[in-house]
């Protein structure tokens, strides 16, 4: 089932995922400050949707995609489901508290000034993203690729939330050089 270019309110969307019989495929769809929490989303793809200040708490996320969507502001904590897509899509100032997003591209998301307090991010890509600002505190980075991502300001607190995490040697010299003010030089 393909909806195109729909507006929905709280209670409509889920009501329309109980009886829906096909998979679900919203494109271009306005769902902003809709109330999502505990709403079994497994393999509905979200493809450019406006989903700025919705409730995805606790929702079920299972083989997901939000691609290119806007959820600035949006609330994800404790989301759960393995196996959910998020790319090029706005998570600025978004709650990821706690969420499981283990395993999962995440290639272009911006995540500005996101919070993302014990966020699962294990093993997940994060190429090309935003993490400027990011709240990381106790957010589990172990194995996550942030080769190519923007990293922000980097002091010892946010150093030391990215243990575990892939980072390329330059990322690496400009934290070396932001925190320790020091001049490398290359002796190749």
């Amino acid at each position: 089932m393909e909806l195109i270019d729909e507006t929905y309110a709280d209670k409509e969307l889920p009501v329309l995922l109980a009886t829906a019989t096909d998979a679900v495929s919203l494109l271009r769809c306005d769902l902003r400050g809709s109330d999502l929490r505990d709403v079994d989303l497994t393999e509905v793809t979200f493809t450019d949707c406006l989903l700025d200040e919705v409730r995805l708490d606790g929702a079920s996320l299972g083989g997901a995609t939000f691609d290119g969507c806007r959820l600035m502001g949006a609330a994800l904590p404790h989301t759960r489901g393995l196996g959910f897509t998020m790319r090029r899509s706005n998570l600025f100032a978004a709650n990821l508290i706690g969420a499981v997003i283990s395993h999962t591209d995440l290639t272009g998301c911006r995540f500005t000034e996101a919070v993302l307090r014990g966020a699962d991010l294990r093993s997940s890509v994060l190429d090309g993203c935003d993490l400027t600002h990011a709240d990381l505190y106790d957010a589990k980075l172990d194995g996550a690729d942030l080769r190519g991502a923007a990293l922000g300001p980097c002091d010892l607190d946010r150093l030391r939330a990215m243990k575990g995490a892939i980072i390329t040697g330059e990322q690496a010299k400009e934290i070396v050089v932001e925190l320790a003010g020091v001049s490398i030089v290359d002796n190749s």
